[in-house]
């Protein structure tokens, strides 16, 4: 016999209102090559902390980037998160507003031996690399026309993790990740005028590859929490097609990627009594980054910091959170200027009175590049939305038969 909970039930109908949100797309300017922002595969509550560099004690939060926090799942849980963005990209001489929702990341965790070890499988979308270009022309003999530039796609993740609760001090987990994905890069040459042919060329790019990723959280005073996470190089196989105008020049071949590894560091502080400060850093040196065509000259190192702050009222359902991030992407402009992301979130939620089940939201607004720095500067607002649930299962034996 199974025994469900309120917050279980609540979890699994939100999980069928996020599935209907369009797949992980996303509009900023700044997303090229799987180098540009990272897609935010946390939950709400993470994500008003400061975002995936945030380590959380919470036996509902297994949408989180460090694998060792799933110990802290004790029944079967069930998490998903989503959000609503608006990007408005710019430039002095180009403007373009994009609202799309998208859904980011899941996850259904039990636990094993005892309560001893923790499982989970899920879902999360991993990287941004949408955007669109028009660049005007004029032939040698006066025939105006664009060049037009348009990337979509993305990759994404399936998750499986294991995590070991070693007792009161100390959590250890580690991760292995299925990664897939589709890169579409489109060319178009489009002239001005009737009876013009415009050229075209399309080229796509399927991508595959396995992740490994491991963490540890430790607990060396009661009111103070320390995590570290380490993701791993993956090394994409591509498969590349391309078409043209002229069909006799398509053609299919294979390549290789890898991106570099990643290091994350965390630690929370609580300071009084409902009052916890979260502090977070990232660092990832994509000078190691290999293929794609991207020019290595361009490449450099991306680097995260944030800092969040959380209160709750004694006996509250509603905690109020607020955070400030920076990061420093990992590539640079054509001519070497580098890009920085600015963002200030706040959040709250509610907790369900059985303690077994938790709706987060927050609300960020961000800032990455700058017209007057880097050219360009897309201005996001984002609403981030998800939901867990958790529940004890068990079998009754009815009887022989």
């Amino acid at each position: 016999m199974r025994r469900a909970s309120h917050g279980a039930t609540a979890a699994i109908a939100c999980v069928a209102l996020l599935a209907m949100a369009r797949a992980p797309r996303a509009e900023s300017i700044f997303g090229m090559n799987l180098l540009g922002e990272r897609f935010d595969a946390v939950d709400a509550r993470v994500a008003a902390l400061g975002g995936y560099v945030q380590t959380v004690d919470d036996s509902l939060g297994i949408l989180q980037y460090n694998p060792a926090m799933l110990a802290w799942a004790k029944r079967v849980t069930f998490a998903a998160s989503g959000y609503v963005t608006r990007d408005a990209n710019q430039s002095q001489d180009y403007e373009r507003v994009v609202v799309e929702s998208k859904f980011s990341a899941l996850g259904f965790a039990f636990p094993l031996f005892k309560k001893a070890l923790t499982a989970s499988v899920g879902y999360r979308g991993r990287y941004d690399p949408d955007g669109e270009f028009s660049v005007p022309g004029e032939t040698s003999s006066g025939d105006d026309y664009s060049d037009v530039f348009e990337r979509a796609g993305g990759t994404w993740a399936v998750p499986i993790t294991v995590a070991a609760d070693l007792g009161r001090y100390a959590k250890v987990g580690g991760t292995f990740s299925l990664e897939r994905g589709t890169i579409e890069n489109r060319w178009l040459t489009d002239f001005a005028g009737t009876n013009t042919a415009d050229a075209t060329s399309e080229q796509i790019r399927e991508v595959r590859g396995t992740g490994f990723g491991a963490g540890v959280a430790v607990r060396p005073v009661a009111s103070v929490s320390i995590g570290v996470a380490y993701e791993a190089e993956i090394d994409y196989d591509v498969d590349v097609t391309e078409t043209f105008t002229n069909t006799s020049a398509d053609t299919s071949y294979e390549e290789t990627m890898q991106q570099p590894e990643r290091w994350t560091a965390s630690a929370s502080w609580r300071v009084l009594r409902g009052f916890t400060v979260y502090a977070g850093a990232s660092l990832c040196d994509f000078t190691k980054f290999e293929g794609l065509d991207f020019p290595p000259e361009r490449l450099t190192e991306e680097r995260m910091a944030s800092f969040g702050l959380e209160y709750r009222f004694k006996g509250a359902r509603f905690p109020i959170r607020a955070s400030a991030s920076f990061e420093e992407l990992g590539y640079t402009m054509p001519d070497g200027e580098k890009i920085s992301r600015v963002a200030l979130t706040l959040g709250s939620g509610l907790i369900f009175r059985t303690g077994r089940g938790k709706l987060d939201m927050a609300l960020m607004f961000a800032q990455v590049g700058s017209v007057d720095t880097n050219t360009y500067e897309d201005q996001q607002v984002r609403f981030y939305i998800s939901i867990a649930g958790s529940e004890t299962w068990s079998t009754k034996r009815e009887g022989r038969y």
